[in-house]
């Protein structure tokens, strides 16, 4: 089969045909050709193992205009732009260390280092809400549906491991 009709099967937004831009009330908008999307939603397809790879774009509805297959196929300051966007959408802040982890009542409180803050959040039924990725990396949800970061479960420190072994599963 040929690209482009691989490209078209599955959605692929042409990178030299969209220009992304900020609307008049401050949100992130798109010309495709000559449609021109008063405002768009930036959805990472593989957040966690491919974060700039396979954005989907989708307007105010829901209904997905196409698929972004790669930002590094966009120009530096297009690619800056939806960056911006994303970053904004998937905060989520990195886990430095882990000072401690308390069980109570059904809820497990983490008490952890971001940079240079101490932050204590919640976290209920911690089968589900911690998930360690092949990478390595490991994803924490409080009960607010904050999420939280380890990238490297070997980078944080013996101490910070061994707090949080016990739960990986």
């Amino acid at each position: 089969m040929e690209n482009s009709l691989n490209t078209a099967s599955i959605g692929l937004l042409d990178p030299a045909k969209i220009e992304f831009y900020t609307n008049p009330n401050g949100f992130i908008a798109m010309k495709n050709g000559n449609e021109d999307f008063k405002r768009v939603r930036l959805t990472r397809v593989l957040p966690f193992s491919e974060p700039f790879c396979y954005i989907a774009v989708s307007d105010t509805e829901g209904k997905e205009i196409g698929i972004i297959a790669d930002l590094s196929e966009l120009s530096q300051a297009q690619a800056e732009l939806v960056k911006k966007e994303l970053d904004s959408r998937y905060y989520c802040p990195t886990v430095s260390s882990i000072s401690e982890i308390k069980e109570k009542m059904g809820y497990f409180y983490f008490d952890v280092m971001i940079g240079s803050y101490r932050k204590i959040f919640a976290v209920r039924d911690i089968s589900r809400n911690i998930k360690q990725l092949q990478n390595g990396a490991i994803i924490i949800t409080d009960v607010d549906g904050n999420r939280f970061l380890i990238p490297d479960i070997h980078a944080i420190g013996s101490k910070s491991r061994r707090k949080i072994e016990p739960y990986l599963y």
